[in-house]
């Protein structure tokens, strides 16, 4: 049963992930970096353990000289948090928080930050939606 469910994932995920890619990863500017905004694993599902994840770059190469990483999420005008960031260990410039999110719409994900050795906090904020784990289907 647990290899049937892992294979229907895999092919849930190999048809459906790359449509969700491309809605999901949103791209911004701050404080001189490339920000890329997006939610793993994808498609972002109620019920289930999410990342949120901000992938910082500058010049194109991950940048992570970042500290004092906050997050907060919102959701019809309530906001939840505060999130502890944190740098992902094996991929340099990801900062990411964990969540299961229990109600499907629409979201808003900010994150505040600092640049070591700049006392300026910056903000950053992205939208997103979580779907419904209901109306997802395996071919």
């Amino acid at each position: 049963m647990k290899l049937a469910r892992i294979v229907g994932w895999t092919l849930a995920m190999t048809v459906l992930a790359p449509a969700a890619t491309l809605v999901a990863h949103e791209r911004k500017e701050v404080a001189g970096l490339e920000v890329v905004f997006g939610a793993e694993p994808e498609p972002a599902i109620n019920g289930d353990k999410q990342f949120l994840r901000w992938r910082f770059l500058k010049d194109k190469q991950p940048f992570g000289d970042i500290e004092e990483l906050v997050a907060t999420v919102k959701r019809n005008g309530k906001t939840f948090g505060p999130f502890n960031g944190r740098m992902t260990p094996r991929e340099p410039g990801v900062v990411s928080t964990q969540h299961i999110f229990t109600s499907i719409g629409e979201y808003e994900a900010t994150l505040t930050f600092r640049k070591k050795g700049d006392a300026t906090v910056h903000t950053i904020t992205f939208a997103f939606k979580i779907g419904d784990r209901k109306t997802l289907e395996t071919p």
